[in-house]
């Protein structure tokens, strides 16, 4: 327990710094986790016996990230919001190769197909989701929904796991993840919706303290609280079926984690799964409300 309290500190730390910094850094680093992931989740296929082509996840991966930024080094600015578009564009390309790649190997092999195709969409599509995020219109909200969207699952996580260790005498879903309880998928639920409604007051606290925040906000409003407590339950239980699905790939794969590269918590897939859904929770919801 101490070491996966110890190693959830760092990564605490390394995705705040990522959020504060923004920009080429957050970029470069959600490349380096999309491509570390891809290759976790071919990995686990590959140990089915499935045979993924990896070649064209790793294309779409480059792609998804790179082709913006690529567009913002020689001046070309997608609109913020609709900054998705070029990530639907390396998903085509991505899915076209991996067709291909299958289908002119000669042989019925729809597992394989499946195997290359799937990580284009989770967790590809679900990373530019959340990558997204941090092109919306103020740099406060951006910032804001990244948080909710990196930290609802976690808080999610750690109430559920407590409380579940401590409460839990009915399971949640025992075939998938037997340890998983109702009652620590409640507290965990509870915990995001205190959590989103808190960040969105702290965001409005320090906004008043400041007039340039002030002014921002005068023209890009925060939503009411009640729509925060709102994506804080649906964050949180997309945050939860996010496990769940991962959950279900391992023992599909008959895998206890995607990798090990952290100590107590697995691999980076096994520490994401659940920001994945939330970053597409928080997506719609910028969207719903033009953030």
């Amino acid at each position: 327990m101490i070491k996966r309290i110890s190693t959830a500190v760092v990564l605490i730390a390394a995705i705040v710094a990522c959020i504060w910094l923004k920009g080429w850094l957050l970029r470069g680093a959600m490349l380096v986790i999309m491509l570390a992931c891809t290759v976790e989740i071919y990995r686990a296929f590959s140990a089915k016996g499935m045979r993924p082509i990896r070649w064209p996840g790793y294309l779409f991966c480059a792609l998804a990230v790179g082709w913006q930024a690529c567009g913002q080094v020689v001046g070309v600015e997608f609109p913020p919001f609709y900054a998705l578009d070029p990530a639907l564009l390396a998903l085509s390309v991505g899915a076209l190769c991996g067709i291909c790649a299958v289908v002119l190997a000669g042989k019925v092999d729809f597992e394989r197909l499946v195997a290359t195709v799937f990580p284009m969409l989770y967790p590809g599509l679900f990373f530019t989701l959340l990558l997204t995020l941090q092109d919306l219109s103020s740099p406060l909200n951006s910032t804001l929904m990244l948080v909710l969207a990196f930290f609802i699952a976690s808080v999610n996580d750690t109430f559920a796991l407590f409380i579940g260790l401590k409460f839990g005498k009915h399971r949640l879903s025992p075939e998938i993840s037997p340890k998983k309880s109702i009652e620590g998928a409640v507290a965990g639920l509870i915990s995001s919706v205190v959590f989103a409604v808190l960040a969105a007051v702290v965001a409005r606290a320090i906004a008043a303290g400041s007039p340039e925040l002030a002014e921002e906000m005068s023209w890009s409003p925060l939503p009411p609280l009640w729509a925060f407590a709102l994506l804080g339950l649906f964050a949180g239980a997309l945050s939860q079926i996010g496990d769940l699905a991962a959950s279900m790939i391992k023992r599909h794969c008959g895998i206890k984690d995607f990798g090990a590269i952290f100590p107590g918590h697995g691999g980076m897939l096994d520490r994401l799964d659940g920001i994945l859904f939330c970053g597409a929770a928080c997506w719609f919801f910028a969207q719903w409300f033009t953030l």
